[in-house]
């Protein structure tokens, strides 16, 4: 597995893990918890989130694993 094949998995499981916290942050909100412990909770998530897409949006154009694949057809042939 190459170094840019790693860090596009960690992409993955990263928004996998986003996913995750996006249900349990449902059930929170459906739960009798402190309204403004929701709402703190809600807020980190959304900053999370945020920040998470820049991330993503930025290391997408040095490790996209499509261009991986290409690369090494290219290299193939």
């Amino acid at each position: 597995m190459s170094p840019l094949e790693i860090i596009s998995g960690l992409c993955n499981v990263t928004e996998e893990l986003a996913d995750i916290v996006q249900k349990q942050q449902t059930a929170i909100e459906q739960s009798k918890i402190e309204e403004a412990v929701k709402a703190e909770l809600r807020q980190n998530i959304k900053s999370t989130d945020r920040k998470m897409d820049i991330l993503e949006y930025n290391m997408r154009r040095y490790c996209d694993t499509d261009d991986i694949e290409k690369g090494e057809r290219d290299e193939r042939n």
